[in-house]
């Protein structure tokens, strides 16, 4: 997708602040000489499903610098509501659709972050995190945090490619959301933006396995496709412009790209790539929330 070249403030700047604060919340209560016992984390999904989908995004977090004003504007645009966790820590909000919980909502404090933008955290399940994080420093990524077991989450690392982008790889203890769809107003995967398409494609071959497909959508007629499965997991772009940092992009399922997109600006957001046709037919739109954290939607 090509980008505007007003949408790369918000995809620039460093993570390690917003990442760091995330691994101070959520794993610092994780040893026993710990004196506040950690944030419980909500399960991946409400039952058990003993599945095992490699290569699929299946868990979001956003970090933000304004909190209270980016949960009124998810509220408003998809519906989600936002709840205290288990222990009540204000810092690290669930939010939920329709009832099921589908991410984090962590606060930044703006002293730590500066002028970093607030961004979203996507979570990769994988079979293994610990064979996962070696095959990633063998293959010239780097790690963040190294794996860790998280309360009724399973173990996690949060790691970077060799570009840049992070992302988390997770193995859950009572296993993955099932395929195929998820519902309206919900994540529907993860988009990659990559200075170098095709070694980042291959980087995450050696991962998790991924087929690739090319897909004609409009001007894009080599995107990449990334399949485990026989499902899509994920997309590939080539970032057309240099002062554009590699990242993750989430993206949520809506019933009208158009209709939400002309709700992003009225609710304090900034549409960054209106729906156009000449990009994939005008299904599908880039949104920065009221503090900075990127995402698209796109028509499903």
């Amino acid at each position: 997708m090509p980008i505007p070249h007003k949408a790369s403030r918000y995809l620039m700047g460093k993570t390690r602040a917003l990442i760091m604060l995330f691994l101070v919340l959520m794993v610092s209560g994780l040893c026993g000489a710990c004196a506040t016992p950690s944030p419980r984390v909500p399960k991946v999904t409400p039952e058990p499903t003993h599945l095992r989908l490699d290569g699929k995004f299946i868990w979001f977090d956003l970090f933000t610098s304004d909190l209270q004003a980016t949960r009124q504007f998810y509220e408003a645009l998809f519906g989600w509501s936002f709840q205290e966790t288990p222990l009540g820590e204000k810092q690290i909000l669930t939010i939920t659709h329709e009832g099921v919980p589908i991410a984090n909502a962590v606060s930044a404090d703006k002293t730590k972050i500066k002028d970093q933008p607030s961004r979203w955290l996507s979570y990769m399940s994988v079979a293994d995190v610990d064979q996962t994080v070696l095959r990633i420093e063998k293959n010239h990524g780097s790690v963040y945090m190294p794996p860790k077991n998280l309360p009724d989450r399973g173990r996690v690392a949060v790691v970077m490619d060799p570009e840049g982008a992070v992302f988390a790889v997770v193995t859950t203890s009572e296993g993955d959301p099932p395929d195929p769809a998820f519902d309206l107003n919900d994540f529907l995967g993860s988009e990659l933006w990559a200075k170098h398409r095709e070694t980042a494609v291959k980087f995450y071959q050696a991962l998790v396995g991924y087929e690739i497909e090319m897909v004609d959508v409009g001007n894009e007629k080599d995107y990449h496709l990334l399949v485990t499965d026989d499902q899509p997991r994920a997309g590939v772009v080539q970032i057309p412009w240099d002062d554009v940092k590699p990242n993750w992009v989430p993206y949520v399922a809506v019933v009208n790209v158009e209709a939400v997109a002309a709700r992003v600006e009225p609710l304090g957001g900034r549409l960054l790539i209106a729906p156009n046709p000449e990009i994939r037919e005008g299904n599908a739109a880039i949104i920065a929330d009221p503090s900075g954290a990127v995402f698209g939607i796109q028509e499903r």
